[in-house]
């Protein structure tokens, strides 16, 4: 089972394939957000270096978001198109999800904080099990749009049952304020829970087995909230 991942929903644009469980190839850019120009390249290159074929490809795997507006609608665009043209299915992979699938403990809950814009960030929560002998992530929360500083002071009242791990890139951009939130709390490295094509690749193979996937026009980008052109028009015609 072949899979091509894409991963576009941050300032990382990131091509993966996968064949079942083995990584094939994973090249990923985390420098600018010109992802409509370094997306396609980067898939062809992939496939001129294996010296493979598009058409090989079994399953197409992107990430959904949420994350910025743009990534993920050339993501989006870019998968349907793929997928359409060789008449496959795409999983469509939470981007939330992604990130707390980098943490491979059992038992413990990850949060994910994803920056949004100025000192927002999105939020979601996630239990590991050990499922068959393979770590399963399961959101726990819905997810939420919240001030950086609001999720602070509620981590800081949090009870912690368990390890609990905080992932994402907004506990980099704030990491003042998460340092020293609580010693239950674990911030591994963000180069270890990193946006990765790989990860959304090997989440889609797992949708392909329990039936998760669609066809290539039901998949769109998950915006979470409306964009602030949206919420600015609808502010003046009130």
């Amino acid at each position: 089972m072949r899979v091509l991942g894409i991963e576009s929903s941050s300032t990382t644009a990131s091509i993966a394939i996968i064949d079942d469980d083995k990584l094939v190839c994973e090249y990923t850019i985390n420098n600018t957000m010109k992802h409509s120009k370094t997306l396609m390249p980067m898939l062809e290159d992939v496939l001129n270096r294996l010296e493979i074929n598009i058409n090989t490809v079994d399953l197409v795997a992107v990430s959904e978001g949420p994350g910025s507006f743009t990534g993920l609608r050339i993501g989006s665009a870019t998968a349907k198109g793929i997928a359409q043209g060789l008449n496959i299915k795409i999983a469509s992979i939470p981007t939330l999800e992604v990130l707390a699938s980098t943490i491979m403990v059992r038992d413990v809950v990850v949060g994910v904080v994803l920056y949004a814009r100025a000192r927002e960030v999105y939020y979601g929560e996630y239990k590991t099990t050990l499922v068959d002998g393979e770590i399963h992530t399961k959101g726990i929360t819905t997810i939420e749009a919240l001030e950086v500083d609001e999720l602070a002071n509620r981590l800081k009242m949090k009870e912690y049952d368990t390890d609990f791990y905080l992932v994402g890139d907004g506990t980099e951009r704030f990491n003042e304020l998460f340092i020293n939130i609580n010693n239950k709390v674990i911030i591994p490295p963000q180069i270890f829970c990193s946006f990765s094509a790989k990860n959304v690749a090997l989440l889609g193979l797992k949708g392909y087995y329990n039936g998760d996937v669609i066809k290539y026009y039901e998949q769109k980008p998950y915006y979470h909230k409306k964009s602030q052109a949206e919420r600015e028009y609808e502010e003046r015609n009130k």
